[in-house]
Parts: C-alpha cells; sequence; structure tokens
C-alpha cells in the first residue's frame, strides 16, 4: 500500500486537547493511587525507554542539543509504571476502570469513530524535579508495529517520516492529572504543529483529565516542586522509586535513600491510550493481520528513503540498535517545537 499524502504537519493533533474535570471518583482515584503504593518499586520513564541519547533524541531532541549529551544529562525524578497493557490488566482492582466506557468513549468522539478498544494504562510520579524536556510526542501504533514490539526512537521516526501512514492505527490519551499547585507544574502543548506557537494547561491538576491525541502532538511536562529540592545530582538510570507509608515517596539508588518527598511535592498522572476505528473493515484488517508491517518492510522503506534523498551512509547490520544509524535518521527527520520563552522557560533555577 502506497504511502498518504499529508496535507498538513505530521505532528498536528486531530483536535486540540479537551479538559475533563474531576474525571475520577474518589472511589478511582484511591484505588489508582493504592495499586501505585502497593506495588512499589518503580522505575525511571527513561530506564524504561531508552537505552541511549540518540533513541531520546529520536523522541524529544532541542534544537541547538549538545552533541555530547549523554542519557544522564536528561535524567529527572519521574517514575512510571504499568497498569494495563494491550487489554491484559495487570491489577485486578483495575479492571472495571480500564475497560470503561468512561474511557473509552471520549477517545471515540474525538476521532469521530465507530469501534475502539483500551490500549495501554500506566502512570507517571513525579517529585521536586526540573524539566529537561523540550517537546515530545508519544509513540503511535502501525498495523504490525507498536510499543509491543518496537522501540519508542523507531515509532518516533516512522511517524515524523510520513512514509507510514497508510497502516497507521488512530489512537487517543484520556490524561489525568494531580498536582495541587498554581505556581508552576503546567502541560505545554504545541496544538497546530511545532512550529506554530505552543498553548499551556495550568495548575492546579486536581483529577482534572485531559483528553488528546498525544501521538500526533507535541508536549512536555514542566517543572513542578518546591524550587530548593529540584536538583537531584545522586539520581541515576538506575534509581527506583517506593512508598513509604500513606503520603511519604521515596528515591532511592540501591540500598541507598536519595530522596523522600511528601505526597502534596509530587506531580501525577494516569495515562490510557484506546486504539480506534473508523469502521468494521478497518477492525478486520487490524485483528486479521492482513496488512501488517514487518521491521524488514519498515528499514527497506526508511533506506530506499534515504537513498532517494542522496544521503551517503553505510547500511547498519543492525538497524535497530545501530546508534549511528539512528542519529542519522533522527538528524534526516529532524522535527522539534521551536521555543517561546516569554510562554514558559523550560526550567526555573533553583532559587
Amino acid at each position: 500500500m502506497a504511502p498518504a499524502h499529508r496535507d498538513r504537519h505530521p505532528l498536528t493533533p486531530v483536535a486540540p486537547p479537551e479538559v475533563l474535570q474531576d474525571f475520577y471518583t474518589p472511589e478511582e482515584v484511591g484505588t489508582l493511587f493504592g495499586v501505585v503504593r502497593a506495588n512499589a518499586p518503580w522505575k525511571l520513564v527513561l530506564a524504561h525507554h531508552f537505552a541511549s541519547a540518540e533513541e531520546y533524541f529520536a523522541v524529544s531532541g532541542a534544537r541547538d542539543r549538545s552533541p555530547d549529551a549523554g542519557l544522564a544529562d536528561f535524567v529527572a525524578p519521574v517514575f512510571r509504571g504499568y497498569l494495563a497493557r494491550e487489554g491484559a490488566v495487570l491489577y485486578p482492582e483495575l479492571h472495571d476502570l480500564y475497560f470503561s466506557r468512561k474511557l473509552l468513549e471520549p477517545v471515540l468522539r474525538m476521532h469521530k469513530a465507530r469501534y475502539g478498544f483500551a490500549h495501554h494504562m500506566l502512570f507517571n510520579l513525579c517529585g521536586p524535579s526540573r524539566s529537561f524536556d523540550a517537546g515530545h510526542f508519544d509513540s503511535g501504533n502501525w498495523r504490525g508495529v507498536s510499543s509491543v514490539n518496537a522501540p519508542i526512537w523507531l515509532m518516533s521516526v516512522m511517524a515524523k517520516s510520513g512514509l507510514f501512514d497508510s497502516w497507521e492505527v488512530k489512537s487517543g490519551q484520556v490524561i489525568t492529572y494531580f498536582y495541587d499547585s498554581d505556581v508552576d507544574g503546567g502541560f505545554t502543548y504545541w496544538p497546530e504543529g511545532p512550529e506554530r506557537a505552543p498553548s499551556r494547561l495550568v495548575a492546579p491538576f486536581r483529577n482534572t483529565a485531559v483528553l488528546s491525541d498525544n501521538s500526533r502532538m507535541f508536549h512536555r511536562r514542566e517543572a513542578n516542586g518546591p524550587r530548593d529540592r529540584r536538583d537531584l545530582p545522586a539520581l541515576t538510570m538506575g534509581s527506583f522509586l517506593t512508598a513509604d507509608g500513606d503520603d511519604a515517596w521515596v528515591v532511592r539508588d540501591g540500598d541507598t535513600e536519595i530522596a523522600r518527598f511528601a505526597h502534596r511535592d509530587s506531580r501525577s498522572l494516569f495515562h490510557y491510550t484506546a486504539l480506534v476505528f473508523e469502521d468494521l473493515a478497518d477492525v478486520t484488517r487490524y485483528l486479521d493481520h492482513t496488512d501488517d508491517l514487518t521491521f524488514d518492510k519498515v528499514f527497506d522503506v526508511l533506506i530506499a528513503d534515504l537513498r532517494a534523498r542522496g544521503v551517503r551512509f553505510s547500511e547498519p547490520s543492525d538497524p535497530m540498535t545501530d546508534r549511528d544509524f539512528i542519529a542519522l535518521l533522527t538528524d534526516v527527520h529532524a522535527m522539534a517545537p521551536r521555543e517561546y520563552p516569554a510562554l514558559a522557560p523550560l526550567d526555573v533555577p533553583a532559587a
């Protein structure tokens, strides 16, 4: 199937984010945070998804990034855990919520789709922290290629290239935020593409859900927590989050406690993704795997595109992990938001 033609920027959401206040019931909120506390420890977001700075830059690369930057330069105390994946609920307490109409129906409405099903559900929990994120977008989904079997860097290149739109599976998110501050910790997003001015949702977030198309929209977390506690030099890629009692969160590196903060100083979100389909034929094509991509096909398309552009390169023996090849694809399909300092700084230095 030939790639679809794009008549707008490749990373423009189907609709701007929509705010849904007081999304979860008090009982649901208690269950969600109860699962997080009871099932710690949790790894850093970066540790879940990236093996090198080259992979990270494919997703979130500032225009003027340092060529010597390493993955450790972007470590922040943002921790993640999956609550459900691909229709499998990992914690039985969340079964009814994960499969609920209250989560699926907003995504169907956003895409004007008839069919859909729950994909992933996860959480992020962040202690007092700077934000090193210049803007990123979430991994998309294609028939045969998704976050279940592919690294995020590859899916980011696929999305930016526009070469695989014919295989794309539409998705949408309901992301519910908790951060009780009116000073910082907002959500910056680029609803008209990264070349246009961004917008912001500002805290406080008190059970504040955002219906969004994050796989087609650059966005970022803003710095949060007490400013004099945002630097955490002992944090490493191996650090993890644990809970202590009903209020405290503890960051450890091995057996060493390197940070402790109260829940009120954390910024949390619960992130639900649904896959949606326009018609029954679209559903059948996805479920029957009659028009799937393979990794060989993906790299054949990417390599053919490089040659058509006249790019000189050595074809890698293992394109999935070759750091030079990853960096080349990132540069060829370079895409990052413009900075608008007057809107919100990337970070606020500690007082």
